[in-house]
């Protein structure tokens, strides 16, 4: 049951970003690679240390789930915030969504 829960909610974040990606690709002709990389990157570290910190099951620690959700959070808002354009914003938060999928993707076999 937790493997489907997690297979949905990436499937959801994998959806998000292509939609983002589309939008992006949509209104302004193109996608900013530098923005998508970094998104994806971060996205990508963001599920590495909840994996690293036990934070597989917000039952079992509560505190560390928030912890580690409420700091990673502060760094994306931070780095979005940093972006002034609209398209490059679009692409770091695609490359957020498909970047935690992609954790999800690379280690569901462990």
């Amino acid at each position: 049951m937790v493997n489907a829960v997690r297979a949905v909610g990436t499937g959801i974040e994998c959806l998000g970003g292509i939609g983002l990606l589309a939008l992006s690709r949509l209104l302004d002709g193109e996608v900013p690679a530098g923005p998508l990389a970094v998104g994806f990157a971060v996205g990508y570290c963001y599920r590495h240390a909840r994996a690293t910190a036990g934070c597989r099951r917000f039952r079992g620690g509560p505190g560390r789930s928030l912890g580690v959700a409420m700091a990673w959070a502060a760094l994306g808002v931070a780095a979005d915030r940093s972006i002034d354009d609209p398209g490059a914003s679009r692409a770091f938060g695609a490359g957020l969504g498909l970047g935690s999928a992609g954790y999800w993707l690379a280690r569901r076999g462990e």
